[in-house]
Parts: structure tokens; C-alpha cells; sequence
């Protein structure tokens, strides 16, 4: 689409620009959510991922840094624009600092002194694009707990927006005819090759296989064999688990695959799981602190109840195990450690109760569910003035992650 028509189209009220330098789920399931309720929905992002933004955007630009980027969004010059990125970049910055309209941003990791342990040189840098930015689209409660610990200066307007579930798969029985137990891991994880132990999986793989449950590892969307990625290098970053596969049957590392196909994939396991930060697993914490684990969210959930699987999780990932609890779909991981874990898990596998449980969470937890709230969302930061001078919505106060949960309650989950 020529610049002028596409310039037309953003004119409209319902209209938005995303600008992302790593395209993935989060940006396409919002685009599709935003294109049920008639949007128009443009997008300027770098071709850093294997995913294609063919079918889910009105139109699209791939730039090659965040200069073009900010030049291509002038020359579009939209009434509200989202910035997206997995951590602070150039991208954001930009955006932030020479606004071409109101501007989102949208941020997998809060780096700040209170929740992370590395990229020092980041704490300033985010502190900053959040204190411009004119809205926060929150996909966990790391923006609020860096505001009460380290007094970041957050927007005025902020929506809790956690990754959602697709919800457009059958759950029909597909699972394996082997009278024997499979717990699946998909996406990023803290590897101890890289010096990680913040999630220890390869200690929790060994605890798994030994009491004879078969365990699946499905690398991240960087791993995958159609994407050339020259700074990744999957036997050197897998090499204990592949060694550990190579000795014990149980073990099982599979290649990385597309979403679509994945998710497919993995309806025949029957559970899937999360950890980090309990001591009993070997698990420390390297990268991340406390606080981190506490508030943020894995955006494998969706993934996870997608496919149908109950998730094995433990109560230091606080609001992750907090919200599947509330939805009955969670089985307390730290039963590992007890000789009893194979029969309690054969057990709950089996319960029909958390297959009921499972299609309610992914019904509510459904991205065209919550699409309304996005839209009511963004209509608010584009009607809204800029503000000279902002405030945090909440009084700063260091509290705990307890305290921190009771406050998100007026935002829906």
C-alpha cells in the first residue's frame, strides 16, 4: 500500500500504528484482535523473527533501524502509535523523545535496580521512556513494582494486557496412548551453559526422567532451522541437556517450531510447565531478582492452555502460579521433590474438573475476549492531553508483592 492511502487510512478513529523491532505472537494476536472490531491497524517492525505480519495488518513496512522506523511513522503521521520490544531499545527511545502522536509502550522486562542483576546501563534508559511515554500497555506487574521500589514516574494511563490465548482449538483427546506421563517446556529458558540458574531446568529435567515421566523441550522461535540466526548456536547452548537426552530415554529435545504448529504439537502431553527461583531446584538468582519473579508473566501460559495443558508451576514465580490457581489449572511443581509427585500428577491428569477449569481460563483469558479493553484503552491515550508534568497513578510505597496483587485487582484478568 502507497504512503498516502495508508496515511488516509490511519486518519480514522479507530486506527493505530505498531512499530515493533522484534515482531512475535503479542503484536499479531492484538492486531487481530484490534481487526475484529473493525481497526485499522498498520505496522513499521524490523524482519528480526520468522514471523509474518501477512495476514493480520492492513499494511506493513520493514525497516532496518530505528531512524527509518521513526522517519517512516512521521511520513504515516497517525493519530496513536504502539511501540513494542522485549526490553528498552532505540526504538522505544525514539518514539519517546520525538513523538510523532500519543505513544504506547510496551515492555516484556522492566529493567530497574529493583527487579533485575544485569544491563546496568539499561535502568536509566527505561526509566526514562517510561516517564515520556503517554501509555503503558502492562503485560504483568513489573511497571508497578519498579514504581513502588525504585520510584519510577509511570503514564497516567496503563493497561494490564498479559499475553492472551488464541482459544480457536478443539480440546478433543489427542494425547498419547502410552499409559505414561509427559510434561512439556516451550520457549525461553534460563540456561546454565550462559551462566543462568535462575530456572535451573536442566536440574529440573534431571529430577523428572528419574522418576520416570517422560520430558519434552521445544527450544524458542530463535532456534528454528528456517531462521538463520549467526548469534545462536543451539548445540552449545543445549549441550548438557543433549548429553543428558543421550543417556536417559525420558529426555526428549525437539527441534523448534512455528506457533501454529507447535501448538499442535504439544496438545498430546499432558501438562506443561514453569519454574524459577526455589532454592530445592538448585535455582538462584543470577540475571533476576526476587521481585522480578514475583510479578512478572510467562507468556508460555497462553501457549500452554492453547493446547490444553495444565500447567506444573511453584509459588516464588508469585503472580504466574497466583493466576493459574485462581482458574483451578496449576499443580504445585515443588512435588517433585516427594515420592508421591508420579501418583498425585497421574491423578489430577486424570480429573475432569480441570478440564472444565481449562476451557473457562481459556475463554476468559481469550485476546478476543479482551479486545474491547484495548480499544476503550487506546481511545482514552489518543482523546487524552499531553500532560506537562506527570504523576504516578498510585502513592509510591514499597510493599509487598501481596500488597501489589490486592492493588491489580481493578484490572481484569
Amino acid at each position: 500500500m502507497d504512503f498516502s492511502l495508508a496515511a488516509r487510512r490511519l486518519q480514522s478513529i479507530q486506527s493505530i500504528l505498531f512499530v515493533t523491532s522484534q515482531l512475535r505472537q503479542r503484536e499479531i494476536k492484538m492486531a487481530h484482535a484490534l481487526k475484529s472490531l473493525g481497526w485499522v491497524v498498520g505496522l513499521i517492525y524490523y524482519n528480526s523473527t520468522p514471523f509474518n505480519p501477512t495476514d493480520d495488518f492492513d499494511f506493513f513496512y520493514n525497516v532496518k533501524s530505528a531512524k527509518s522506523a521513526h522517519q517512516y511513522a512521521r511520513k504515516l503521521a497517525p493519530r496513536l502509535i504502539h511501540v513494542f520490544s522485549g526490553a528498552i531499545d532505540d526504538c522505544i527511545l525514539k518514539f519517546c523523545k520525538e513523538k510523532i502522536a500519543h505513544t504506547i509502550i510496551d515492555l516484556n522486562d522492566i529493567f530497574s535496580p529493583a527487579l533485575m542483576n544485569y544491563c546496568p546501563e539499561r535502568f536509566r534508559m527505561t526509566q526514562q521512556a517510561i516517564a515520556l511515554a503517554d501509555g503503558f500497555c502492562a503485560r504483568d506487574l513489573q511497571i508497578k513494582r519498579a514504581e513502588q521500589l525504585n520510584h519510577f514516574r509511570i503514564p497516567a494511563h496503563i493497561l494490564f494486557f498479559p499475553e492472551y490465548c488464541w482459544n480457536n482449538r478443539t480440546l478433543e483427546n489427542q494425547k498419547k496412548n502410552d499409559d505414561e506421563l509427559h510434561i512439556v517446556s516451550i520457549g525461553t529458558i534460563s540456561l546454565e551453559t550462559h551462566g543462568m540458574y535462575d530456572c535451573c531446568y536442566l536440574e529440573l529435567a534431571r529430577l523428572i526422567i528419574n522418576q520416570r515421566i517422560h520430558f519434552h523441550i521445544y527450544p524458542p522461535w530463535c532456534y528454528r532451522k528456517d531462521y538463520h540466526n549467526y548469534n545462536i548456536h543451539f548445540e552449545k547452548d543445549y549441550a548438557q541437556f543433549l548429553e543428558l537426552a543421550r543417556l536417559n530415554h525420558y529426555l526428549h529435545i525437539h527441534d523448534s517450531l512455528p506457533v501454529d504448529q507447535l501448538l499442535d504439537e504439544i496438545k498430546q502431553y499432558d501438562f506443561g510447565i514453569i519454574a524459577g527461583g526455589f532454592s530445592g531446584f538448585g535455582q538462584r538468582y543470577s540475571h533476576f531478582k526476587p521481585a522480578y519473579v514475583e510479578s512478572c508473566y510467562s507468556g508460555r501460559i497462553a501457549d500452554y492452555l492453547d493446547a490444553g495443558l495444565p500447567i506444573l508451576i511453584n509459588q516464588e514465580v508469585f503472580f504466574d502460579y497466583w493466576l493459574l490457581k485462581r482458574y483451578g489449572v496449576s499443580f504445585d511443581l515443588k512435588m517433585v521433590l516427594k515420592p508421591s509427585f508420579k501418583s498425585k500428577l497421574t491423578l489430577f491428569a486424570k480429573n475432569f474438573q480441570v478440564k472444565n477449569c481449562m476451557m473457562q481460563a481459556r475463554s476468559t483469558l481469550s485476546i478476543l475476549k479482551n479486545a474491547t479493553r484495548l480499544e476503550k484503552f487506546y481511545l482514552t491515550v489518543a482523546s487524552s492531553q499531553p500532560l506537562i508534568k506527570r504523576h504516578s497513578m498510585l502513592k509510591r510505597v514499597t510493599t509487598s508483592i501481596h500488597k501489589s496483587l490486592k492493588q491489580v485487582t481493578n484490572w481484569s484478568i
